[in-house]
C-alpha cells in the first residue's frame, strides 16, 4: 500500500504540521487530522527510484511500453 503525506492547513497545537499515512490507492483523502481534527491536505509525494529500474532494456518486462516521435509521419511509433 502507499504512504500518502498530509499537511495542516493551519498550524497544529498537538501534533506535526505534516505526517504521513499508509493508506489504499482508493482510500478517500483525509479531511481532518486524525488526532487534532483540524483539516488536512494530502500532498504529493516525491519517490525516487534506481537508475536501471526502467531502463530501456527492462521496459517490457516491467509491462511498460516506450514510444518514440516519428517526425515522418507526425505520430508515435512503439520502440519496446
Amino acid at each position: 500500500m502507499p504512504i500518502y503525506e498530509y499537511r495542516h492547513l493551519t498550524k497544529p497545537d498537538k501534533c506535526k504540521e505534516e505526517f504521513e499515512l499508509i493508506e489504499t490507492i482508493s482510500a478517500t483523502p483525509l479531511k481532518n487530522c486524525p488526532e487534532c481534527g483540524q483539516p488536512v491536505e494530502r500532498m504529493m509525494s516525491r519517490f525516487s527510484a534506481k537508475d536501471n529500474i526502467l531502463a530501456d532494456n527492462n521496459l517490457k518486462d516491467k509491462g511498460f511500453t516506450k514510444l518514440v516521435r516519428d517526425d515522418e509521419k507526425g505520430g508515435y511509433r512503439k520502440v519496446v
